[in-house]
């Protein structure tokens, strides 16, 4: 990745890797059992095929770095037969936070078209609060997207995003393994293909089309926050580096150092 495609994601929560896998691969993971997927996605073939797959381990140590966990498990989802769709969710206590510390990804090992019921997420709302009462009540959004997408595509999220299987129109099965890779120490320097030594303000990208003008600046901050961070900034330096903190909070002093005249 470079710091447009890290920018991208810190802002979306997500990036997909079209027609990853290969199809004779793709071929033998249809046939799966619905349920936990232990051994397939611990399997020495799962783990070249996927998850050390050069694309999607080039994206997870990007945001991971180079000591990342790599996945023991995972799930099978599959659905062969007509449904209504799912809730809004998160999963897990998810929500809350601006580090990525887990990456969930979705694998699809066959076409998934938009009447087989595709996973649809809400790109943006990986960091924000989730009430969860309140989420399954939630029904289309402004800004929702369904992965329509090839065979061998892998979609990598930011746990946290909110997401639901679409309405499934046929009887053809729909498969998606689901794993994740997590973070084993916090970011000390960019960990992908920088344009230059020097560490490039955060960019913003265009609000999320479902928030007003004070979730959109929340949002800001919050993308502030995570690029920082995950540059090995210091809270000093954060603050420094920041051009959008409001004029009364930029810059500290440890309070010994602070001499009256």
């Amino acid at each position: 990745m470079t710091d447009d495609d890290v920018m991208d994601f810190v802002a979306n929560g997500y990036v997909v890797l079209d027609e990853m896998v290969d199809d004779d691969f793709n071929e033998r993971c249809r046939n799966l059992k619905q349920g936990p997927a232990k051994e397939t996605v611990g399997s020495p073939d799962f783990i070249r095929e996927v998850l050390l797959h050069p694309r999607l381990a080039g994206v997870i140590r990007s945001l991971l770095g180079p000591n990342f966990l790599m996945p023991t498990g995972g799930h099978h989802h599959l659905i062969d037969q007509p449904v209504s769709g799912q809730d809004w969710h998160s999963d897990g206590i998810s929500g809350l936070g601006y580090e990525i510390n887990e990456l969930q990804c979705y694998y699809y090992p066959q076409d998934v078209n938009i009447e087989d019921g595709p996973t649809m997420i809400l790109p943006g709302s990986h960091c924000r609060a989730v009430n969860r009462d309140a989420l399954a009540h939630y029904g289309d959004l402004a800004g929702q997207l369904s992965l329509v997408v090839k065979a061998g595509t892998v979609a990598i999220t930011r746990y946290g995003i909110w997401h639901r299987a679409g309405p499934k129109l046929n009887h053809k099965p729909r498969s998606m393994i689901k794993f994740s890779y997590f973070r084993n120490s916090d970011p000390r320097r960019r960990d992908w293909l920088i344009d230059t030594e020097e560490i490039p303000a955060y960019r913003d990208r265009p609000a999320a089309p479902y928030t007003s003008g004070v979730e959109s600046y929340r949002d800001l901050r919050r993308r502030i926050h995570t690029w920082n961070w995950l540059c090995g900034l210091s809270e000093e330096e954060s603050m420094a580096h920041d051009r959008w903190r409001p004029a009364y909070e930029t810059g500290t002093q440890p309070v010994e150092e602070v001499v009256l005249q």
